[in-house]
């Protein structure tokens, strides 16, 4: 790119197809819970769920997608789980193996599970705002899929959580469900989704 374009040619370069995060809006969501909303953005707001599900949000147009969310519980120290699900149906079967780092005031421990039946992606607590990141490595692709995701939670200051995950199927996903463990707490917030273009 020459910069010596104008600046009308150069704004023009940088439309349509460049690099950057483009914001997906699934093709539907369900929800176990009080309520869940899809906005005309692709926003997803809920209140009081134990679950969201968002269906129809990954293709073959992007090979990785990042889950941006904030939300707060209903319980002190919740875990957050992902599962990656296709054609509106969660993957069954124990595939997940998840690691986690976390730095609570100036403690510092980690933990692991494999052959578990959904990721670990975050933490949650009551009163204290939550928010965290997830990367999704080739969900669509029809290969083993990868997950990081970090957490910030308000309790106890500032709580910082760094989870990986790995889903060894080779199987392709269109979406992904968001959960607590079933009867065990609610989280109220939003999250967006981006496909992450090269």
């Amino acid at each position: 790119m020459s910069l010596l374009l104008s600046t009308g040619a150069f704004a023009s370069s940088l439309s349509g197809a460049a690099p950057g995060m483009v914001l997906m809006k699934p093709t539907s969501i369900a929800h176990s819970g009080t309520s869940a909303t899809l906005g005309a953005n692709g926003q997803v707001t809920f209140t009081s769920v134990e679950s969201v599900s968002l269906n129809g949000v990954f293709s073959a147009d992007f090979d990785n997608y990042v889950v941006s969310c904030r939300l707060i519980a209903d319980t002190a120290n919740i875990n957050v789980f992902a599962k990656l699900r296709a054609s509106g149906t969660d993957a069954v079967g124990a595939n997940y193996t998840w690691q986690r780092l976390r730095a609570n005031s100036t403690t510092v421990d980690a933990s692991r599970n494999s052959g578990a039946t959904k990721a670990n992606i975050a933490e949650g607590s009551v009163t204290a705002a939550s928010g965290f990141n997830l990367s999704i490595y080739g969900p669509a692709l029809a290969q083993p899929t990868a997950m990081r995701s970090t957490t910030i939670m308000g309790r106890d200051g500032a709580r910082l959580t760094d989870l990986a995950s790995t889903h060894s199927l080779s199987i392709s996903y269109d979406g992904v469900t968001i959960a607590m463990d079933a009867g065990f707490s609610y989280l109220t917030g939003a999250l967006q989704v981006y496909g992450v273009r090269s």
